[in-house]
């Protein structure tokens, strides 16, 4: 079933509701939609009730400001779950979209259970050199050259850092499964210290797998969500 769902602000979200049972949210990485989540939604969908969200600025989503910033995200996600009267649920995010589970996690633990976190940085320096180049460059286009107004403001989200408040491992207390590929755009080793830093955190790293992990490697990524959940 799709849905729209208007926010604080009147920009309208749309989000799809698919299957029955325990929740589980997903959000799609930058400048993705919903459509990410295919292979996840054919293995989840028999036992629990899925919403997938296209963010503002994304998909079939709307954006009425003319900033995209992690608190107007925070909005529009309380905003479904209310509309869904949905109280807790599990949250799976890939890329951008495990940076705005983890910050919304930060902000609203109570309404989060646990959480699968697919190739999330906390900070923009811990993605890959060549990657926060192309971000760099794209963004200059973007912005300069072609004054693209919505494309320029969802690369400027994908270099923003996380706004983690200073007590969040107070906060992210949640079962969390961090999920990366070995040759991911992630600079492992500049991760690892914060889920080190969080008690219920587990990493799993996949053999010979990219950042597209999705795509990829998306049985043996269900199979991991599945035995977490």
């Amino acid at each position: 079933m799709e849905k729209i769902v208007s926010s604080a602000d009147g920009s309208h979200i749309f989000y799809k509701i698919l299957g029955h049972g325990s929740p589980i949210f997903f959000i799609h990485g930058n400048s993705g939609s919903h459509h990410a989540f295919q292979k996840q939604v054919d293995a989840f969908q028999k036992d629990h009730q899925l919403i997938l969200m296209d963010t503002r600025d994304h998909g079939k989503s709307t954006n009425e400001s003319n900033q995209l910033d992690f608190p107007s995200i925070f909005s529009d996600i309380l905003a479904i779950l209310d509309n869904e009267q949905i109280e807790k649920t599990t949250m799976v995010g890939f890329s951008d979209g495990a940076n705005i589970a983890l910050s919304f996690a930060n902000y609203y633990p109570e309404r989060i259970s646990k959480m699968v976190l697919i190739s999330p940085n906390i900070r923009f320096d811990q993605l890959k050199k060549s990657k926060q180049l192309l971000y760099r460059s794209l963004h200059a286009v973007s912005e300069q050259l072609l004054r693209l107004k919505k494309g320029a403001r969802v690369l400027r989200l994908a270099m923003k850092n996380l706004p983690l408040t200073t007590n969040y491992r107070e906060k992210l207390k949640m079962p969390i499964l961090f999920i990366f590929g070995d040759r991911d755009i992630i600079d492992l080793n500049k991760m690892a210290p914060f889920i080190d830093s969080l008690k219920q955190a587990k990493m799993v790293v996949l053999d010979k797998t990219g950042h597209s992990i999705l795509k990829t490697r998306p049985l043996l990524v269900n199979k991991e969500i599945n035995s977490f959940i």
